[in-house]
């Protein structure tokens, strides 16, 4: 329900020059016959923010520009500044709550009302170790290809995850599936802190896996290099990345079976 409007959103920010996109051209790296796509990013990154307490929150309060609508009750839609495809929306809890607590059945409904197409993608990383540049709760919403897909719904992924198929899946299915791979994958404890993850979403499936490093080498890793898109700081680690063995990165970024 936000894409129209996240279009419109998107072109007045970029004419006031509000909006900062943080990418090159993506550059195409196969391996194992899977193209994955590398980006470097441009200097608009070294503004992008990187909040160590609420006290520097950049959604609470969040900018007017940004703002592209209501995702229900307790959630709004806001663009992400710093995108890297874009639009790139932003569903973020309208107070402050801890982006490595455990979701709950509103962030699922909220989530959901971004994806009214076959090609949207969404996204959420549980904490700093998961790729999170921020503490308050938000979920991500982008219109990308995803180079991983088929492997991803095949099964074979050589890392630990949960992966659920899917048929215009509801809320509350989703939420429970969730409840279901933070047991299995041992992501929650008795007192209910939740370990880091990542979370991918399409209208096809759910994938759910831990994350236990957030960089090699200075290569970080948040939920949008398990759909096999990665985003690094100079051109040469893009050729490190290629020579190190990607499917490798990502399974020592996470928990090989």
């Amino acid at each position: 329900m936000f894409w129209n409007v996240a279009e419109q959103v998107t072109q007045q920010a970029l004419a006031d020059s509000l909006l900062m996109p943080i990418t090159t051209e993506a550059e195409v790296i196969t391996e194992q016959g899977v193209d994955y796509l590398g980006y470097v990013v441009t200097p608009n990154a070294s503004k992008k923010p990187i909040a160590k307490a609420p006290q520097a929150n950049p959604f609470l309060p969040y900018e007017p520009s940004m703002y592209v609508g209501e995702a229900g009750e307790h959630h709004v839609c806001l663009l992400n500044k710093f995108p890297v495809l874009s639009p790139h929306l932003l569903i973020c809890s309208k107070t402050f709550i801890p982006q490595i607590s455990q979701l709950c059945l509103a962030d699922f409904k909220a989530w959901l009302l971004g994806f009214d197409a076959r090609d949207v993608l969404g996204f959420y990383n549980s904490g700093p170790l998961a790729g999170a540049s921020q503490p308050h709760r938000h979920m991500q919403v982008v219109k990308a290809d995803i180079p991983l897909e088929p492997l991803i719904e095949s099964g074979s992924l050589p890392f630990r995850h949960c992966l659920f198929l899917l048929t215009r899946p509801s809320a509350e299915e989703l939420y429970q599936y969730y409840l279901d791979a933070l047991k299995v994958l041992s992501l929650i404890d008795d007192e209910g802190k939740c370990s880091p993850y990542n979370i991918l979403l399409t209208e096809r499936w759910m994938l759910i896996l831990p994350r236990i490093i957030n960089n090699i080498e200075g290569v970080f890793a948040n939920a949008l290099n398990y759909s096999g898109r990665f985003l690094v700081k100079r051109p040469e680690q893009l050729r490190w990345l290629q020579q190190y063995g990607i499917m490798r990165y990502l399974t020592e970024c996470s928990e090989s079976n």
